[in-house]
């Protein structure tokens, strides 16, 4: 699956927003005079789940680096240019679809 950047901020975007519509509210003290009440949203939720997943992916692959690299280096690393340019235009249309 590729997620590119631009999906990526707009999750945040979407999910960055308060969103006061759907809050869950649980009352914990019944003493009267005393409501304490905690309120948390389930898109606040979600933001911190994305956030945490964020947080914890890899942002280098160092296996393909070293790979790559002995590739060039060894003069063995070829381009298919074919498979490059569906790449991008099928990056390009999915960006733009979203």
């Amino acid at each position: 699956m590729m997620i590119s950047k631009i999906q990526v901020q707009n999750l945040l975007k979407v999910y960055g927003k308060d969103n006061t519509n759907k809050v869950e509210k649980k009352q914990f003290n019944k003493i009267p005079g005393k409501n304490d009440e905690l309120a948390i949203s389930s898109e606040s939720r979600i933001k911190q789940r994305a956030m945490q997943a964020i947080k914890q992916s890899e942002d280098v692959r160092m296996d393909k680096v070293n790979q790559l690299q002995e590739q060039i280096s060894s003069g063995t690393y070829t381009v298919n240019d074919d498979e490059v340019a569906e790449k991008m235009i099928a990056r390009a249309i999915v960006d733009r679809l979203v």
